[in-house]
């Protein structure tokens, strides 16, 4: 930016009813949606303005763009990045919720459009933010993460076990039979 100056400008929304972190409501309060690194570099050059679009956005729309840019990031983890997509997934429903309130829009032949007619979260997700479905896929449906116990777990486990095999086998046919009894019977059900 030194060099070659602001080639994308930040984006900010104008706040009413805004609430500082001191607790003060305000009016009028730029907030920034889109374009962190850029302002900050703008400060560290000692810049007292910068160009800025003002984005007409409500908070969920807002966002949406704020994540939209912020996974094209080079330096996030995957697991921020499935984050991030997760996050977009909630406030995608959220958005259809509030679309569904409104009135059913209408097909190039005048039919209603219909659920049939919409398109799947991920697929959405990966046309709004440029990433592939897949990715968009998995994010959304992490593989469950499988602990195995440790060995000393098994092996506690696996000497029990043998104990009781073992309690069984040298048991006689007449103390089988009142285990048996006892595991069918009400105080063990």
């Amino acid at each position: 930016m030194k060099q070659i100056g602001l080639r994308q400008p930040i984006t900010i929304r104008v706040v009413d009813d805004y609430v500082g972190s001191d607790g003060q409501k305000a009016d009028g309060v730029p907030v920034l949606v889109a374009g962190y690194h850029r302002l900050e570099a703008a400060r560290i050059l000692g810049w007292e303005k910068i160009d800025a679009i003002d984005a007409d956005d409500d908070d969920l729309s807002a966002e949406l763009w704020e994540i939209a840019e912020n996974l094209h990031r080079h330096d996030l983890s995957k697991e921020q990045r499935d984050e991030h997509i997760r996050r977009y997934a909630e406030l995608l429903e959220a958005r259809q919720v509030t679309q569904n309130a409104a009135p059913v829009s209408k097909l190039t032949d005048g039919r209603s459009k219909g659920p049939q007619h919409e398109k799947g979260i991920p697929r959405q997700i990966a046309e709004e933010t440029g990433l592939s479905v897949d990715t968009v896929r998995r994010a959304l449906k992490p593989k469950p993460v499988h602990h195995e116990p440790p060995k000393e777990v098994h092996d506690v486990h696996d000497q029990a076990r043998r104990r009781m095999m073992s309690a069984w086998n040298n048991a006689t046919e007449e103390d089988r039979q009142w285990f048996r009894d006892w595991i069918d019977s009400p105080v063990m059900g």
